[in-house]
Order: structure tokens, then sequence, then C-alpha cells
């Protein structure tokens, strides 16, 4: 008896995984995103990121024509354009997470956000020989945020792998701000965004997916600044200024949950 309870035992396990995996593959193949919401986030894997003048109107360009590239490659790295403002003054990471909502069997309406903060405040040892010794209260805040609604366009609503059409705006913005002892500026820039993209979401399971695209951004940036010296008149920038403009190319992975 033992012999046969053997012999049966290893055909019978054969004949539950293939079923298994069969009843798996039919129900990834019914995958479809029509009225299901998606939570996700994502990273860049290599992107090249590019910020030159915008002009005021009736200003004359600079001929030199001075361009700021960032070239980089790795995961888990930020999104490169929303780490960046005018002048380059924001670099703080921002991993993008979102929320998307299937409205249909062939568009997901969705949103992409994120935020940080980072704060760091300067030490200067005195010099006794130094009549006015500092006062070592200088600190900085810095603080970016981004909100891009994004719409996609699945042509083939339903399998495994699910091609997309990328289509998004928004805004990424910012502020930093300097204190010294009663002294402060505080600098805000706000870059509205348009951007297109194409990828996939391969699903593992009917409730998880990685995905892989290829995003093309365009921000363009504007600045005002606030500045409050006890020695001086309180000043305002009346207006924002534009300041630089962006191009962002870049190879974006990420996971998905679908529910």
């Amino acid at each position: 008896m033992k012999i046969r309870a053997r012999r049966w035992l290893a055909p019978l396990l054969v004949s539950c995984a293939v079923c298994f995996a069969a009843g798996s593959a039919h129900a990834m193949a019914k995958v479809a995103p029509a009225g299901k919401l998606r939570l996700h986030i994502d990273t860049e894997l290599a992107g090249w990121t590019q910020t030159r003048n915008f002009y005021e109107p009736g200003v004359a360009k600079d001929p030199s024509n001075p361009r700021f590239n960032v070239i980089g490659f790795g995961a888990g790295r930020p999104i490169t354009g929303d780490g960046i403002a005018a002048s380059g003054i924001l670099f703080n990471s921002l991993i993008g997470v979102g929320v998307g909502y299937g409205i249909h069997r062939n568009l997901i309406l969705g949103a992409r956000l994120g935020f940080n903060y980072a704060s760091s405040k300067s030490k200067v040892d005195p010099d006794p020989n130094d009549p006015n010794p500092p006062t070592n209260d200088a600190r900085t805040g810095v603080f970016i945020g981004t909100f891009e609604p994004y719409l996609e366009i699945l042509p083939i609503p339903e399998g495994t792998v699910l091609p997309y059409i990328l289509v998004r705006s928004g805004f990424s913005g910012g502020t930093v701000t300097n204190h010294a002892g009663d002294a402060f500026q505080r600098t805000a820039v706000i870059s509205p965004t348009v951007g297109v993209g194409g990828g996939a979401h391969a699903f593992l399971t009917p409730f998880f997916s990685l995905d892989f695209g290829i995003t093309f951004d365009y921000r363009w940036f504007h600045d005002r600044a606030r500045i409050k010296d006890p020695t001086a008149p309180f000043q305002v920038q009346p207006v924002w200024t534009r300041a630089n403009q962006g191009f962002t190319l870049a190879a974006i992975v990420g996971i998905s949950t679908w529910f």
C-alpha cells in the first residue's frame, strides 16, 4: 500500500499544479483595469533634463544661450524634473506615488503626487579675536511638491500586458527659506508641467503589475521672493517672474496594485 501511495502521489501533485497554473493563466488573461482602483509608485531608471533661460516678453536673449544638463542612471532615483527648480535651487529627492481608477475599459484617470521637506542649520566656531562673533542661528528650510493629474489610454484593454499612452498636466513647486537672526529670505517657485509618454503594465497576478514607461515633460519655472531685514523695509516681489524652462526625458519603472 505504501508503494502504491507513493506511485500515485507524484502524478496527483503534477496534475494539481498544472490545473492551478492553467487557472492562474486564465485569470491573468482576463485582467482588465475597468472599474479597478490602482495604487502605484514610480522612480526614474535613467533620465536627462535640460534647463535654459525663460525670457520675459521683449527681453533680449543671452547670446551665449546658457544651458544646464542633468543626466543620471540607477533605480531609486527621484524623477529629475521634480527636484529641479529655477536656477537649480531645489534638488531634494522626490519619488512619486499615485492613485488611478479605470473609468472605462480603455481609460485610466488618476493623479501622481509627492512632497519632501529638508532643514539644515549652520554652525561656526566663534573666533575669540572677533569682536562680533557669529550667532549660529542661520538655518535653511526647503519644501517641494508635485501634483500631476493623468490619463492613460489603453489600446488593448485586457490581457497580461497592457500597453498605454500617457497624457498628463499639473505643476511642481516649492520654497527655500533662509533665516539669519531676525532676517529671512523666502523664494517660492512654481512650475506648470505638461507631459506625454508611453509604456506597459505587466501583470504578475491579477492584482499586481510591474510598470515600464518613457516620459517627456516640459516645465516652465516662475519665482517670487520675500525679504525681511531689520535694517531695511520689508520687500515682496510684486509678481511671479519667469525664470527657467526645462525638458525632461526619462525611463520610468514602477509597481502597481489593483483592487
